[in-house]
């Protein structure tokens, strides 16, 4: 059940609200205020399976993505709000992503595809993922939350290009299972590392506090490009 109407139809509009409804039949549950003026409202929806979930991202200009995870956060389905783009996961991973083998293990690889059609365009595109993540038993308190740091690398291999990778850290919210973004960088060809993007969490907002469900991230904001190629 794809849920795209209100955030496409706030693209097309200056952002005058200062609080952002989820669509209908979807109840908020958490906000969070990020470095690198971004910032997520994560909720659920009736009609999906038990234990999945959304989230939408924002930049300053609006609403640029939204995914949808299960229980084990793998990545069911994605929305690209500018690009126009939609991707599901392809049945049966040849590893599927387990939150629960991460938590009892420490690490969890996996490998995937995800497939992906644009709107108004013919065909549709795939691409593999396979890494693993790695908890390194580190933790860090924002608002009374507990999060378990990690550490991520993946390989990303999409139709007609050549294995690409990303290094980077995520933080684990176990009660809400999900992850929050932290630092990530492109590995060059020669090794090195690119430049860092920094979207860690700095606010963790619940229903009744201020800045529940609002319309814009506070965090690092300037002249940002709305183009930006938001990922799960």
């Amino acid at each position: 059940m794809i849920r795209l109407a209100l955030p496409l139809a706030m693209l097309a509009s200056p952002l005058a609200a200062q609080t952002w409804t989820p669509p209908e039949g979807c109840t908020g549950f958490l906000t969070v205020q990020q470095r690198g003026c971004m910032m997520s409202n994560h909720y659920t929806c009736e009609g999906d399976p038990e234990g999945h979930q959304w989230r939408v991202d924002f930049v300053e200009q609006g609403p640029v993505f939204a995914s949808r995870i299960n229980s084990e956060t793998e990545w069911v389905e994605s929305l690209g709000l500018v690009t126009g783009t939609r991707s599901v996961l392809e049945e049966d991973p040849e590893d599927p992503a387990s939150l629960t083998e991460l938590l009892e293990s420490g690490i969890d690889t996996y490998d995937f595809v995800t497939i992906t059609e644009t709107l108004d365009e013919e065909g549709s595109e795939e691409t593999r993922y396979r890494g693993a993540d790695v908890l390194t038993g580190e933790t860090v308190e924002i608002d009374g939350h507990e999060l378990l740091a990690m550490t991520y690398t993946t390989e990303v291999k999409e139709e007609g290009a050549d294995w690409t990778r990303q290094e980077g850290t995520n933080y684990v919210m176990e009660d809400e299972r999900l992850f929050l973004p932290g630092t990530s960088a492109q590995v060059n060809e020669d090794g090195t590392m690119g430049p860092e993007r920094d979207n860690r969490p700095v606010q963790i907002i619940e229903p009744g506090e201020e800045g529940f469900f609002a319309s814009e991230p506070i965090y690092d904001c300037g002249v940002q490009d709305i183009s930006l190629e938001v990922t799960e």
